[in-house]
């Protein structure tokens, strides 16, 4: 893997690098909060079959976007050789704000960059992100994203 292009992005405060991993383009938007690197990663789906292809599928009565969607991945960031290990990320105090704060940066910055149609992401689903959890963290997003009408 190699990187294409590194930008510090002024207006967000945050450095964008694009990079090709298994023949596709991605864009990994680094930052530091509460004494950690983070990354975002996008990378674009042009079009349906590519969403599919992944294991997506388009809600009904919704058409896929013309100008595409990006996938989202978000972890602690170790190094662009370690890009398939996400998992749940757990934060003490206001810290996970200011994450949070960066995250939603890092994807106002992708849509302005490149018009995204919209994005997609998966929460984190193994035991560790939803031990001493009622509701699984899967069901919580789904619900606020407005995918689900009731939690389990």
């Amino acid at each position: 893997m190699r990187v294409e292009e590194d930008i510090y992005l002024e207006n967000y405060a945050i450095r964008r690098k694009r990079f090709i991993y298994g023949r596709q383009d991605y864009y990994s938007y680094v930052f530091v909060a509460a004494s950690e690197t983070y990354a975002v990663i996008a990378g674009h789906l042009a079009d349906e079959e590519a969403f599919a292809r992944i294991g997506y599928q388009m809600p009904p009565g919704m058409s896929f976007p013309a100008n595409g969607l990006a996938e989202i991945c978000f972890d602690v960031f170790d190094g662009l050789e370690c890009l398939s290990d996400f998992r749940h990320i757990r934060l003490a105090g206001l810290g996970s704000a200011v994450v949070l704060k960066n995250v939603i940066l890092a994807l106002m910055a992708h849509h302005e960059s490149f018009s995204t149609g919209g994005f997609v992401f998966q929460a984190a689903s193994d035991e560790i992100a939803d031990r001493n959890r009622p509701t699984p963290l899967e069901e919580i997003y789904d619900a606020i994203l407005g995918l689900k009408n009731e939690l389990r």
